[in-house]
């Protein structure tokens, strides 16, 4: 592929091929391309390439190879904002910064120019394929600021010509709260938060409302909260922490039976991987498509996960086997590869016109080696 200085102000996808069309090889060999080229990579994977005995535009051609590559999301928490910025984006329009919840400890850090709208189309056709209404009012109780789910919900209610109605919420600080042992603190903020939440279920009409799962859980003690929502709320949209599948079932079927509940897996650095539920229309593919199982689709332009033995980080395990997420960013802004998940999931063959494995039943990865505060995201 030829090097392509980009001069305008939508970028493209690395690879536009979807459905049928679409091989993960084909992406790989774009982002090796795109990020090693000396007119369009990014000074860090440019400096880190000229210390490897290996040259990645022509060693590294299938989603295999990648393991050659190192995981630098780690790395990426100090690196200068301008080295990862890729030389063929310059003037590709209004750059943002996106940063990571602290999750894991130190936020990681990421460009976007364009990415992140994409991802809110690749999520409204989620919405659509299950006809979940356009416009109306949507409660948006979601990280802002520095945090790219509050820009990709913004960009969502745009796209579906809807109201946002925006409650801030501030994750690091619930996490360091947590983290230093700070409960009644952690407790005031999400009273603080549920009060916000109560003003505007009791003054507007919401049609949609994004929260995330452990607010979701204490609105669900709140009688008035539950009446409020199963009166008005069409579809409660849920991510930013992992809900077991007893959780689920009791949210969906006892606490809000009028509601459709959907939910989304990823971050800043994965993307968003919207909840694909089984219609009339789709047959069944495999023994465990239609078993009640949250699963996952990741916007595969761009994205790719794996399951993989939780105890090597390589190796994928079979359908139906659950292991850790081994994450990939291909954009054309980002090249992550590598990205070994704090989460555990079920590896599920691809669905209907999906050409590329799906993730079930996210879990927090329990280890040893560090810590993990989900916080209230």
């Amino acid at each position: 592929m030829k090097d392509t200085v980009m001069d305008t102000r939508t970028p493209t996808p690395l690879v536009t091929s979807d459905g049928p069309g679409f091989r993960a090889d084909d992406l790989v060999q774009a982002a090796m391309d795109w990020h090693f080229g000396p007119d369009t990579g990014s000074r860090f994977w440019r400096e880190k390439a000229r210390t490897w005995s290996f040259d990645p535009r022509k060693d590294i051609t299938t989603l295999a190879d990648l393991a050659l590559l190192p995981d630098v999301t780690d790395e990426i928490r100090t690196v200068p904002v301008g080295d990862l910025v890729p030389k063929g984006l310059a003037g590709a329009g209004p750059m943002r910064v996106f940063e990571t919840g602290g999750t894991t400890g130190r936020p990681r850090r990421i460009v976007d120019f364009h990415e992140f709208r994409r991802q809110a189309g690749w999520w409204s056709s989620f919405l659509d394929r299950e006809q979940v209404p356009q416009g109306g009012n949507w409660l948006l109780i979601a990280p802002t600021g520095p945090h790219a789910v509050g820009h990709v919900l913004r960009e969502l209610t745009s796209l579906r010509s809807a109201v946002p109605l925006h409650i801030d919420l501030d994750p690091r600080w619930v996490k360091e709260l947590m983290r230093s042992g700070r409960d009644k603190e952690a407790q005031y903020y999400i009273e603080h938060l549920v009060s916000q939440t109560m003003d505007l279920l009791t003054t507007q009409t919401i049609d949609v409302m994004f929260c995330t799962p452990p607010l979701l859980e204490v609105l669900a003690q709140s009688p008035r909260a539950v009446e409020l929502i199963n009166r008005s709320v069409h579809t409660i949209l849920w991510s930013g922490a992992s809900m077991d599948r007893d959780t689920r079932d009791i949210l969906r079927h006892e606490v809000f039976p009028q509601v459709k509940l959907r939910g989304a897996y990823g971050n800043t650095i994965t993307g968003v991987s919207p909840e694909h539920v089984p219609t009339a229309a789709d047959a069944p593919v495999d023994g465990s498509y239609d078993d009640g199982s949250a699963v996952f689709v990741p916007c595969y332009t761009g994205f790719l996960m794996e399951i993989v033995d939780p105890a090597a980080g390589r190796g994928t395990v079979p359908y139906g086997a659950r292991g850790r997420v081994l994450a990939h960013t291909l954009t054309r802004e980002t090249l992550l590869p590598n990205n070994l998940e704090r989460d555990l999931a079920t590896r599920v063959a691809p669905r209907p016109g999906h050409p590329v494995d799906a993730v079930a039943d996210v879990a927090p990865y329990a280890r040893t080696e560090g810590e993990i505060i989900e916080g209230v995201y």
